[in-house]
């Protein structure tokens, strides 16, 4: 099976360090805005190097908060650029197998106007995957609130990197999407580099362990077999009650479908 990726903000990461060490968790660090800014490089630096002799790989989550990286207001792009060339600078330290971003498309917000995310989106994207092919790093785009795969595949087509990938949200698509789960996979799978694993009934984003809500992660892995897909599993938990649950789950649905 492969190793088990644990989302886990930056700050707690720093506490409790040993814990993640002692049962051989990979993490996902997610950098808020604050930490960007609260974030002392030396310390950064020696937790990296604490993984890497531990043998722990990781990935990076982005800021999302208040960013908008096709946003039409030229100041909050230029917040939003910053924010995650940021994250790519620290990142770096970490060497992580990627570093997720949410792509900030809402179709409410841009009243429905893919072309005016798209064109706004490509300015800050382009830069932001030069950055990570200088550094050897792979970003990928999360849905969020998308209906459909069809703006995260016209903004990889667009940009064409192979340092530009998917991160396929499982909660975040049993929530917003109107597409079904084999379109997302056949048009996006060639792309995806990761996949968050949480559940929920369809109506929230409650983060609960695989299997306790309505998600059809069978379905989710006969996909992934069938198309020959292998991306980073990456469990999202909330509490540290649902951690143990989601573990467990996790290894039951991969034991099925290995």
């Amino acid at each position: 099976m492969s190793p088990i990726h644990i989302n886990v903000p930056y700050l707690m990461l720093l506490q409790r360090i040993d814990f993640v060490i002692g049962h051989r968790f990979h993490p996902e660090i997610y950098f808020s805005g604050e930490d960007l800014d609260a974030c002392d490089e030396k310390e950064a630096q020696r937790l990296a190097e604490t993984l890497h002799q531990k043998d722990l790989g990781c990935t990076i989550h982005g800021p999302f908060m208040d960013l908008s990286p096709g946003g039409v207001d030229r100041r909050i792009k230029e917040v939003t650029l910053d924010r995650f060339l940021r994250t790519i600078e620290l990142a770096a330290l970490f060497k992580p197998k990627a570093i997720v971003f949410h792509p900030g498309y809402e179709k409410w917000k841009f009243d429905g106007n893919v072309n005016l995310w798209l064109e706004n989106s490509l300015s800050t994207w382009k830069p932001l995957v030069e950055e990570a092919k200088t550094r050897n790093l792979t970003l990928a785009i999360e849905n969020v609130f998308e209906e459909n795969p069809d703006s995260l595949r016209m903004l990889l087509q667009k940009v064409d990197s192979p340092h530009f990938r998917f991160c396929f949200d499982t909660g975040h698509y049993h929530v917003f999407s109107k597409s079904s789960l084999p379109l997302w996979i056949e048009t996006l799978g060639k792309y995806l580099v990761e996949v968050h694993l949480h559940d929920n009934h369809g109506e929230m984003d409650d983060h609960l362990p695989m299997g306790e809500g309505s998600f059809d992660f069978t379905g989710l892995f006969s996909l992934f077999s069938q198309h020959e897909l292998n991306p980073i599993f990456t469990l999202e938990p909330h509490e540290e009650a649902h951690l143990w649950r989601s573990i467990s789950a996790m290894k039951n649905y991969m034991d099925i479908h290995a």
